[in-house]
This record gives structure tokens, C-alpha cells and sequence, in this order.
């Protein structure tokens, strides 16, 4: 960046002589007509936004020149220690420092500005310590022109013409106060109108037309307020004691005593009872907001899991496999994906693989009679408790509809879910997946993935905080249509041969135990797909290919050659409903480009209604 050329020293030799003409001096941009400063002044305004966004948009060299070319205008339309100026002179020596660390220079504008200006204080983007240490520095070294709390003199207004009132407050104005005009026909019994002055920096300007005064004298009083219109800051005249002026083409004629403001039991100014509500204006926040969030979030998962059928745990000592359970694991298997066959469907399935060695644990009767759909159906519950939302991408457009209110469309796409569901594969032959799967002492598992989680829905986000902030807090609403899914693990291992038994408990057969803890040979009942696991070993050595054998060895086998890692990760599905509040802020780093956090939580319905709380980050492109 290039240097910025140092402030022209003859108007610098013009300010400090100006203060040395005393108060006196300081009060004569007073007495200069509203009409014939109005288009300077907007002039100042326009090119102090217009270099405060230049600056935020890291263009400092641009927003010197604007600044130095306001100035030179100013100084040609003769109100170069207008107290206008005094906002303009103390950006221009912040943005001096920011570009060049040159202490002398920041000095010398910031002693511009307090000559404009005594109570010129730093804009919220420019408010460091050592900022702040020069510019109480240029203070000490000017004098103060006025003790008076408000700096005013009388407007002179003709019959049929508009009233221009101007005030500088002389106390620094925290961010968002407001200067307040409160006035009434002379000799009036009503009640004091209310007007917020046109604020920059501490000086403020408010118009009484001529069909409102309608020629009559007025009597009028200001007062300082902060930003929630609780506090009295300064004030000139009062309601006991106002101030009053004459049409006339004289000097105004103020009225006796009307200097001064009265002061309560406590010593404080007396508040008016009618304060007015300051003006909105054009609001500064963009238009149009377009997001990409990336996110995480945690719910409360309940009801049952989306993969997992209801796992059996057969072994010595259960009662609870039975045919039922035979039928069960064969209708789940048979049917691979998709919602299991009634009665008949079923038998027609058994019929279909009956021509598949060792396929049947029972007859086709007996299997058909056993089978229950929503028995079989029935998925396996879920401890209810806290389980997360890994990760989930929230891309959203929404549109300023007033100078407050944001109304976005946004969806919530769960790119990851957390899933490891592993099963027989269900695209293979019947045949194919029962030989080299099913009846497989290592099988390799098929993984089952949820199908995409996707939302979308309506937002409604309310922003707090002034209207030229780049960090702005917010809060809301929203409410739409789709599903969110809660990783959740299950505490048991994959059932990778398919037969509904996590595979680490895998066993050939089941029944009560005796007192040796064995199961008698009528009572056991097989475990499919071991048809042979209840058949008894022979006296002495079995003999090579005993089926009782090699069934119990091949369960064995699975249940030994399970790793104790492979745990079953499933997901609980919610939806497809929901509706939540959110709060969250956005920081407008330069002039259309944003970041944002949000935390949502949000009440999901009603297939299976859970709790879900999301934190949401990411960048945001403004116009």
C-alpha cells in the first residue's frame, strides 16, 4: 500500500488559531442557516460510510482518498471545523495507524477531529488501547470550547418557512444514542412533541416545518439520551423551562432562564415523559444471506434400530429359540430387502429353496405354521439415551424481508451417518449366499447402508444489535419436512452369515440345560442354518464328516473367528416433522463475505419423536 499524503498544514494552522478565538468561536457554525449546511453535512455523511466500508473491506488506501476529498470539500463550502467533520478526521487517523503505524500523523488528524469535535470518539472497528491513548492525548493538548452540556443557538426562521434546529452534544455519545427535540407551539397547554434528531458523531439536526408551527412562536427543549432511552446523558432547556423563539427576521428572542434544564431531588435533569422512538432508517444488514453450513449434532435415540431385525440368543439353558425363530431367520434371509411375506408368501419362499441341501431346519408345514410376519417383523429395540449426529452439510438462501427479519429456505443433508450394519449379502443367489456365506466359518458380511438423510424446511431468524455492527446475534425459528438419523451402538457384534444371531454367540443348537449344564437331545432345538447341530456324537471317536460335529464345529468356528471390534453400529431414523427454535450469531468479516454458528434444537415427529441438538458453522456470501 502507498503512503497517504498528510493533511494540508494550512488547515491545520486554521483549526488551532480558530480555537484560540475562544468559546465564542466554537459556537458560530451554530448560527450558520440549516439550509446552507444541509447538502455539506450530507456530503460528510455519505463520504464517511462510504470510506467506513471501504475500510472494512481492507481498501485503506481508497478510504483515505475518500476521506482527504470530503475534507477539501468541506473546507470549500466554509464549514471546515464543523462538527461534522469530527467523525470523518478521527476515521482518517485510525486508518492512518492501521496502514502505516505512523504515530505523528494518527495524532495530528485525531487533533483535527477534537477541534471539530472535543467528544469525538472512535468507531467500533478502530477502538484499541493504543488508538484510544492518542486520541485522549489530542484532547489534553485543545481546550475545550463550551461548558455548556448541549451546544445550541437559537434558529432564526421566517413566517412560511421550515425551523432547522441543530445541537452538538458535549459529552461523548455512546454507541446508539440519541439526540431528541421536544417542542410545542408557544403558549400551548399540550403536551411537548417528540423528535429524534438526525445523529453523526455527537451533533444531530431535526426539522419543524412551516404547516406545523403554522407561524406561531415555539418553545422547545433537547435532551441526550442512551441507547435504551433510560438514561439522560445532557440536556438544554427543559419542560419547566424551555427555550422559545419568535418568526421573525431578527435574532431569537429565548426566553429567560431558558438555558437551563431542571434538575430533580436527586440532582439529576428531569426526564420528559414523552420520549419518541428513534428512527430506523435504512437498515445496513444485507439483503441476501446464501450459506454453507457444516455441522454436527447429538439426539435422543429411542424405539428401535432402521438395519437390525430383533437378534435371537439361543444357547444351552434358553427357551426362546424355537421353530418361530427357525421360521424367522429363513423369512429374513429368503427375502433379503424389502418388508417380509405374510403366511402364504412365505410357504411359497420355503417351496422356492427347498431343493437347497440342508436349507430347511424343519418341514415346510411345520416352518409355515410356526411363522408369525410381525413377529418376525420386529426390529431390535435401542437403548434410549444421548447418540450423535455425526456430521451434515446445511446449505440455505435467505432473503431480508425487513430490516430485522431473515426468511431462508435451508436443507440439512446428514452426508454421514456413523453405520457399520453388516449382513449375508441380499443381491446374491439363494443358493450362492447359503453355501459360501450362510454356511461359512469366517462369511465376509455385506454392508448395509441407511438410504441418504436429507430435509428441508423454512427458517425465520430475528437480528439483534445496531445496525452498522459486523457481529449481529440472532434468534429464531424452524419447522419443515424430512429425516435425521442417531448413530447408535447396538452392544452386539454383526450377524454376517444372516441367520438373526450375532455372530460372536453364534451356536448349532439350543434348549434348556440339565444339571450339567447340557442340553438333552429332545429337548434341543437347531439353530439354523446348522440342521444337524442337536444330533448327539457317537460312543468314542466321531467319524470323519459326523453332520452333529460339523455343525456345532462350524458355529464354533464363526463365533471364535468373530473380532471383538466388529460391533453393530445401526441408526435410529426421526422424522419426518420437526420444528425448533435456533440462536446464533454472523460476522460480516468483509463487505460480501460472512461466517455464522448456529445451534439449533429442534422437536422431531412423529414416526419416532426425539430431541435433536445441532451446531452449525460455516461461511456465508452476502448481498
Amino acid at each position: 500500500m502507498t503512503r497517504p499524503r498528510p493533511m494540508r498544514e494550512r488547515a491545520c494552522a486554521w483549526l488551532r488559531a480558530l480555537l484560540r478565538g475562544g468559546a465564542a468561536a466554537a459556537l458560530l457554525w451554530t448560527a450558520v442557516p440549516g439550509e446552507a449546511q444541509a447538502a455539506p453535512r450530507d456530503d460528510v455523511r455519505g463520504a464517511y460510510d462510504q470510506a467506513k466500508e471501504q475500510f472494512n473491506n481492507l481498501e485503506l488506501d481508497q478510504a483515505l482518498a475518500t476521506l482527504d476529498a470530503a475534507v477539501a470539500r468541506a473546507e470549500g463550502a466554509g464549514i471546515a471545523s464543523d462538527p461534522t467533520l469530527g467523525p470523518l478526521h478521527v476515521l482518517r487517523g485510525g486508518i492512518i495507524f492501521s496502514n502505516t503505524g505512523n504515530r505523528a500523523q494518527a495524532l495530528a488528524a485525531f487533533k483535527q477531529a477534537v477541534a471539530c469535535d472535543y467528544n469525538s470518539t472512535l468507531p467500533i472497528e478502530l477502538r484499541s488501547p493504543e488508538l484510544q491513548k492518542l486520541l485522549e492525548e489530542a484532547r489534553r493538548g485543545t481546550t475545550r470550547p463550551s461548558n455548556d452540556a448541549i451546544v445550541h443557538t437559537a434558529p432564526v426562521y421566517g413566517r412560511g418557512g421550515d425551523v432547522e434546529v441543530a445541537a452538538q452534544a458535549n459529552v461523548p455519545l455512546p454507541d446508539g444514542a440519541q439526540l431528541v427535540l421536544y417542542w410545542r407551539k408557544a403558549g400551548d397547554s399540550a403536551e411537548f412533541t417528540g423528535v429524534s434528531m438526525t445523529t453523526f458523531g455527537n451533533f444531530g439536526t431535526a426539522t419543524i416545518a412551516a404547516a406545523e408551527h403554522a407561524d406561531a412562536g415555539i418553545e422547545y427543549f433537547i435532551y441526550a439520551f442512551d441507547a435504551n432511552g433510560s438514561t439522560t446523558l445532557a440536556n438544554r432547556g427543559d419542560k419547566e423551562h424551555p427555550l422559545v423563539i419568535q418568526p421573525s427576521g431578527d435574532a431569537a428572542v429565548v426566553a429567560a432562564g431558558g438555558e437551563q434544564g431542571k434538575t430533580g431531588d436527586d440532582g439529576k435533569p428531569e426526564q420528559p415523559k414523552n420520549k419518541p422512538k428513534k428512527n430506523k432508517g435504512k437498515s445496513k444488514l444485507p439483503r441476501v444471506f446464501i450459506n454453507l453450513g457444516f455441522g454436527t449434532g447429538a439426539g435422543i435415540a429411542r424405539g428401535s434400530a432402521e438395519l437390525t431385525y430383533q437378534q435371537f440368543t439361543p444357547g444351552p439353558g434358553s427357551t426362546s429359540y424355537q421353530t418361530r425363530e427357525q421360521a424367522c431367520a429363513l423369512g429374513r434371509w429368503a427375502t433379503g430387502r424389502g418388508a417380509l411375506p405374510d403366511q402364504v408368501g412365505f410357504s411359497q419362499k420355503l417351496n422356492a429353496i427347498s431343493g437347497i441341501t440342508g436349507v430347511l431346519p424343519a418341514s415346510v408345514g411345520d416352518l409355515t405354521a410356526a411363522y408369525d410376519q410381525d413377529y418376525c417383523s420386529q426390529h431390535h429395540p435401542v437403548t434410549t439415551g444421548l447418540a450423535s449426529a455425526p456430521f451434515h452439510i446445511a446449505p440455505e438462501v435467505g432473503v431480508r424481508v425487513s430490516n430485522r427479519i431473515v426468511l431462508s429456505l435451508f436443507a440439512r443433508l446428514q452426508v454421514v451417518t456413523g453405520s457399520r450394519v453388516f449382513t449375508e449379502n441380499p443381491t446374491k443367489r439363494a443358493d450362492d449366499s447359503f453355501n459360501n456365506e450362510v454356511r461359512s466359518p469366517n462369511p465376509p458380511g455385506f454392508r448395509r447402508r441407511p438410504p441418504f438423510t436429507w430435509a428441508i424446511g423454512l427458517k425465520l431468524k430475528y437480528f439483534f444489535g445496531k445496525d452498522d455492527r459486523k457481529f449481529r446475534v440472532f434468534a429464531g425459528g424452524f419447522a419443515g419436512y424430512g429425516h435425521s438419523r442417531l448413530r447408535v451402538n447396538m452392544g452386539f457384534t454383526n450377524d454376517r452369515n444372516g441367520n438373526s444371531v450375532p455372530d460372536a454367540i453364534d451356536i448349532g443348537y439350543s434348549g434348556p440345560a440339565g444339571p450339567n449344564g447340557t442340553v438333552d437331545v429332545n429337548d434341543c432345538v437347531v439353530v439354523w442354518p446348522y440342521t444337524s447341530g442337536c444330533v448327539p456324537p457317537p460312543p468314542g471317536e466321531p467319524p470323519p464328516g459326523d453332520p452333529g460335529v460339523a455343525d456345532r464345529k462350524l458355529a464354533q468356528d464363526v463365533a471364535t473367528g468373530t473380532s471383538s471390534n466388529d460391533i453393530r453400529i445401526d441408526t435410529v431414523k426421526i422424522g419426518p416433522g420437526f420444528v425448533g427454535g435456533l440462536v446464533g450469531f454472523n460476522y460480516q468479516l468483509v463487505k460480501h463475505f460472512a461466517l455464522f454458528a448456529e445451534f439449533d434444537v429442534g422437536v422431531w415427529f412423529p414416526a419416532t419423536s426425539s430431541a435433536l441438538f445441532d451446531l452449525t458453522v460455516g461461511p456465508v456470501i452476502t448481498f
